[in-house]
C-alpha cells in the first residue's frame, strides 16, 4: 500500500509526500521525519508537541498509538510498519479508484473528494499546516513570516488530477493553488458558467463541477473553491477543503467537509 501511495503521490502532486520510512526513529532523534511523526500522532488524536524532537512524550504517544492498533508491537519506536499505519489515511486517499463503466470525469472528481473526506483530511499544527496541506500545495507550506497559503484550490486541483489519472485522460485544467488562476484558465477555455446562468439552468452544473466563490461579490475575483456533488434548484451540495464561511473573509476551515451553498455569489467550472 505505501509503495502504491508513494508512486501515486509522485504523479499527482509532483513531490514526495513522505509516506515511506527507511530507518527506525527512536528517542533522541530530531528533524523533519520526527516532526512528521508528531503531526500524524496528533491527526490520530495522540496529542504531542510538534517540535521535531523525539522525547519521552513522543515515545509514549507512539506506544499508545501502537497499542491502539491491536497489531503492532508496543515499542515506543517508529519502524516502517508503525509509520505505514500512521500514514495510512493519506495513502488510502491517494489510492486509485477503479472507474465504473461509463464514469464521467466529474463523477470521478466527486468520488475522490469523498475518499479524501472519509480519510479525515485536515490541518494539524496550526492553520494551513500539516501533511494533508503539503499534499494539496505540492509541499508549499510556508513557515515563519510568510502568510500561510490557503489550500482549497490545491485540494480541488488534486481531485481533478487524481480523477484524470484514473480515467487516463488529461486534466481539464492545470494544477493551481490559487483560485483566481483556476478561474482564469476556465474562462480562457470557456468552461466557466456564471451563477446567474447556472440558476436558470441547474442541469448544466453536473456532479464534479467546480464551485467558485466570489470575493466580496466581485464578478472577476474569487477566493474559494470546492467540488459540487449535487446541484439542486436553490442550492448546491459540495465537498470543500479549507472552507470559506463568508464572501469577505479568507478561507479559515481546517478540514475537508461537506457544505451546502445558495447560488448567490457563486460561479462554476463545468467538468
Amino acid at each position: 500500500m505505501t509503495m502504491l501511495a508513494r508512486r501515486a503521490s509522485t504523479s499527482i502532486t509532483g513531490n514526495e509526500t513522505m509516506l515511506d520510512l527507511d530507518a527506525t526513529l527512536r528517542r533522541g532523534r530530531r528533524g523533519d521525519p520526527v516532526r512528521l511523526v508528531q503531526e500524524w500522532l496528533c491527526l490520530h488524536e495522540f496529542e504531542v508537541m510538534i517540535d521535531g524532537r523525539f522525547g519521552s512524550a513522543t515515545a509514549q504517544a507512539v506506544a499508545d498509538f501502537q497499542g491502539s492498533t491491536g497489531v503492532l508491537p508496543v515499542t515506543g519506536e517508529v519502524d516502517p510498519q508503525t509509520f505505514a499505519l500512521l500514514t495510512r489515511p493519506i495513502a488510502e486517499a491517494l489510492r486509485r479508484i477503479e472507474p465504473p463503466r461509463g464514469a464521467t470525469l466529474g463523477q470521478m472528481v466527486a468520488a475522490y473528494a469523498l475518499q479524501h473526506l472519509r480519510n479525515g483530511a485536515r490541518e494539524v499544527g496550526g492553520p494551513n499546516r500539516g501533511p494533508w496541506v503539503r499534499l494539496y500545495l505540492h509541499g508549499d507550506q510556508r513557515p515563519g513570516a510568510h502568510a500561510p497559503q490557503a489550500w482549497n484550490a490545491g485540494f480541488v486541483s488534486t481531485m481533478l488530477a487524481q480523477a484524470a489519472a484514473a480515467l487516463e485522460v488529461g486534466p481539464p485544467v492545470d494544477f493551481h493553488t490559487n483560485v483566481n488562476r483556476l478561474a482564469e484558465e476556465a474562462i480562457a477555455s470557456k468552461k466557466l458558467i456564471t451563477g446567474e446562468r447556472a440558476i436558470r439552468d441547474v442541469a448544466k452544473i453536473t456532479t464534479g463541477s467546480i464551485l467558485l466563490l466570489r470575493e466580496n461579490g466581485q464578478r472577476n475575483k474569487w477566493h474559494h473553491t470546492g467540488v459540487v456533488t449535487q446541484a439542486l434548484p436553490r442550492f448546491v451540495r459540495t465537498l470543500e477543503g479549507n472552507s470559506a464561511y463568508s464572501i469577505d473573509e479568507p478561507p479559515s476551515g481546517h478540514a475537508v467537509v461537506r457544505q451546502m451553498r445558495s447560488y448567490g455569489n457563486l460561479d462554476f467550472i463545468v467538468i
